[in-house]
This record gives C-alpha cells, sequence and structure tokens, in this order.
C-alpha cells in the first residue's frame, strides 16, 4: 500500500447528505435496536477507512468476533476499571490541574481550551489500557498524543470534510510511526513477560492487564507487518479511549452552563456524581459520536418490529439521533437536556449512543463507569464522570469572553474549542 500523499487534484469530499441519501433510513428505536441485536445484519461501516481500522474489533462478526470480543473483556472487568481509574485517570487529571495552577492569568484565574485539555488527559489513559509504555514523558507524550490525533481523523474518514485520500494516508504513517516506535518495542515486552509466565518464573497476576498483554498471551506477535490485526486492535483502542470522552464531555458542560441558568437552584449539585451522573446520560442521549452507523443485510429480512423489509446486501443507515429522541421512550420533553429525567435500564440513558447487542461498545463501562448489568455496589466514575467532578471541584464554567467553536473537520457533532476558566484553581 503506498503511504506517499499524492499531489494530483482530489475530488471534493460528498456531503453528508449525499453520503448517506444513498442508503435506506432508519431512525426507530425499535428497529435500529432489533437491527442491532440481529444475526442477520453485519457491521457496514469503516469501509473506507478499512486500512487503519479494519479487522479491528468493531469491524468483525460472527465467531471471530464473539471469540475476541471475549478475550478483550477482561480489560474492563471490574477490577481493570478500578485499577485504571486509580492508577491512571485520577493522577493524570491532578497532574494536569497542577501544572495548570501555574498558567494563571493577570486577573488571578486560570483559563483553559477544555478540548486539548481532555486529550492531554485521556491519551495516557488509553495508552494504559492498550500497554503502551512511558507516556509519563512529556516529550513522548505529546508525539503519541499527535499519532493518535491522525489515527482518529484516518478512523472516522467517512465523515471528514477533508480530502479523504489525504487524512487516510496521514493515518497510515501516523501508524507506522506509532508501531515502530511504541507498539513494537511494547509488545515485545509483554511477549517475553508471557514467556517466563508460561515457564513459571512469573504468575499470571504479575503480567500487566492491558490490550498487548492480552494479545500477547494469545501468541500474537506481530510478524505479518503494519497490517496484522494487533496493530489494528491498538490503533481501535488509542482513538476509542479518547475519542468519546472528548467527544462527550464538552457538550455536558455546555449543556449544565445553560441549565445552571435557568434552573439555579440546582448550582449547588455541581459536585453531587448522581447528578452529575445523570447530566452525563443525558448529553450522551443527545450526541452521538458518528452521525449514523451502517449495517449489512446478509439476508433477506423481514423486521418483527415494523414489518419492514430489508434485501439482502442492502447497507443500511441507522440514525441514532431521532431514536435517541423517542418521546414514547424518554418523555415529552425529549429534545431539551434534562438531568432529572428518570434512569432506566431499558432503554438505557443513554439510549443507542453505545449501540446494542454483540456490537456493543466494549469499553462503555470505562466512560460511564456503570456495568452492563447496571447492579454496580461499588460502581467506578468512569472517564467522562471523574474528569468531570475533577473540573467542577476547580470551579470549571465557560469561559464567557471567548466563544465555543465547533468542529468543522469533520461531520462529527463535537467541539473544536471549548474555553473554560477555573475559579477555584
Amino acid at each position: 500500500m503506498s503511504t506517499t500523499v499524492s499531489n494530483k487534484p482530489q475530488q471534493a469530499p460528498r456531503t453528508l447528505t449525499e453520503f448517506l441519501g444513498q442508503f435506506p433510513r432508519v431512525e426507530t428505536f425499535a428497529e435500529i435496536d432489533e437491527i442491532l441485536r440481529s444475526a442477520d445484519f453485519h457491521q457496514g461501516s469503516h469501509r473506507e477507512s478499512g486500512p487503519v481500522y479494519g479487522g479491528s474489533l468493531v469491524t468483525i462478526d460472527g465467531q471471530e468476533h464473539r471469540h475476541r470480543r471475549r478475550a478483550l473483556m477482561t480489560l474492563f472487568s471490574h477490577e481493570a476499571l478500578k485499577r485504571n481509574e486509580r492508577d491512571a485517570l485520577l493522577p493524570a487529571i491532578a497532574r494536569t490541574l497542577d501544572a495548570l495552577a501555574g498558567t494563571r492569568d493577570q486577573d488571578g484565574l486560570v483559563r483553559a481550551d477544555l478540548v486539548p485539555l481532555l486529550r492531554g488527559f485521556l491519551i495516557g489513559v488509553s495508552a494504559g489500557v492498550t500497554g503502551v509504555d512511558d507516556v509519563d514523558d512529556p516529550v513522548r507524550r505529546t508525539r503519541l498524543q499527535a499519532l493518535v490525533a491522525k489515527l482518529e481523523a484516518a478512523s472516522g474518514v467517512e465523515w471528514s470534510t477533508r480530502h479523504h485520500a489525504e487524512v487516510l494516508e496521514e493515518g497510515i504513517l501516523a501508524r507506522r510511526e506509532l508501531i515502530r516506535d511504541f507498539l513494537q518495542p511494547a509488545l515485545e515486552r509483554r511477549l517475553a513477560l508471557a514467556s517466563r509466565c508460561k515457564a513459571g518464573e512469573l504468575q499470571k497476576s504479575d503480567l500487566p492487564m492491558d490490550l498487548l498483554s492480552v494479545l500477547a498471551q494469545l501468541g500474537e506477535d506481530g510478524r505479518e507487518g503494519e497490517d496484522a490485526y494487533v496493530w489494528r486492535e491498538c490503533a481501535l483502542f488509542l482513538v476509542a479511549g479518547t475519542q468519546t470522552t472528548s467527544h462527550a464531555l464538552p457538550h455536558v458542560l455546555w449543556h449544565l452552563d445553560q441549565w445552571w441558568a435557568a434552573h439555579p437552584e440546582d448550582r449547588e449539585r455541581a459536585t453531587d456524581i448522581e447528578f452529575l451522573r445523570a447530566a452525563v446520560s443525558e448529553s450522551l442521549r443527545l450526541h452521538q459520536p458518528v452521525p449514523a452507523l451502517l449495517r449489512m443485510a446478509m439476508k433477506d429480512v423481514t423486521l418483527a418490529s415494523s414489518g419492514r423489509f430489508f434485501s439482502k446486501g442492502d447497507r443500511i443507515a441507522l440514525y441514532f439521533s431521532e431514536a435517541n429522541r423517542d418521546a414514547a421512550l424518554f418523555g415529552l420533553d425529549v429534545l431539551q437536556f434534562n438531568p432529572h429525567r428518570p434512569f432506566s435500564r431499558r432503554p438505557p440513558p443513554w439510549g443507542l449512543t453505545f449501540g446494542a447487542g454483540v456490537h456493543t461498545c466494549i469499553g462503555r463501562a470505562l466512560v460511564t463507569g456503570l456495568s452492563h448489568s447496571y447492579d454496580d455496589t461499588d460502581p467506578t466514575l468512569g472517564t467522562i464522570l471523574g474528569v468531570l467532578t475533577a473540573l467542577y471541584r476547580a470551579g470549571a464554567e465557560l469561559d464567557p469572553a471567548n466563544a465555543p467553536k465547533r468542529n468543522t473537520d469533520s461531520y462529527h457533532d463535537a467541539f473544536a474549542s471549548l474555553p473554560i476558566v477555573f475559579r477555584r484553581l
């Protein structure tokens, strides 16, 4: 595969309407939920981003998907989530806020842009879950963050407003550099540890609890080259570990700023964990990470929920935004952000934002802090709530002197910039 960015004139990317308009549109909660839970439909997204993401967990189906997901679920056990929060997330937040405290303006206040600030928090978390070593070094950490940003753009190239070939080739080059300087050395270390464990020199509990350790124990060594699935899985984990939270959390602050203006009596709940958890769920319901998910009908199918028919080979666009605004499921004020909306197991409080069925986002518990059964007696905070509570304890609020800016590089529902000020840092 060529990794040289072409200098030839490139056709402008299709608009979102042009791209999605070619597929049958599904937007009811019942129909989308049925499709996601049915073995008669397979993954239909990530076609264009295949050179970066193809072969990773989110793109495979059937028995291969079941086996790999079962192996990787160990990374999201309650023990793993607690350790990640204690050893990675909370220390990263504390270090970042301590560093910010030394950057006061003349008025004595600390100001920052939440979007890059979040990515600085989260690159360490996603590196820890993936197994990238030595990211505490500031230079190495900054370089890793830059490479993952290019991977993120390439992994969502279908939704990019830039020239797609350029975005994709930048991602391929970034992944090559990432493999050489970060992933390959980390995998070799874990393969050596796995060999020592097999020889009885170490206990399994002595091994790191991360993606590369799991894959090393399964015998994956990356010798197939830069397109080996181990590297594609690492690309998925590094991107997903930063993308969901960095997309979602700015929306929470934006909504709560408006909510408190209209409901000042709730302002004192800015550090109330359950209130903030509900606010996070509401924001996730209202703002999906991608405009639509695509699924492929593997045979002629008639939906039980509606009687709608799809032919084998149909590629179908699932619009979560409309499904998550079903008044019969979420209430008559469904178009509004309401952190007092009653918690529900079915439908989940965030609707279909994390998907459903076998392809439910494997990292959902990492993001939300709630297990798949919602019966946690000792729930973790989750990445969004962990960062959010720390921000509000430091007195974070939107900067009235600097307006937020929306992302224009893609059709993702995301902020490119959200300036904030800290009143108690």
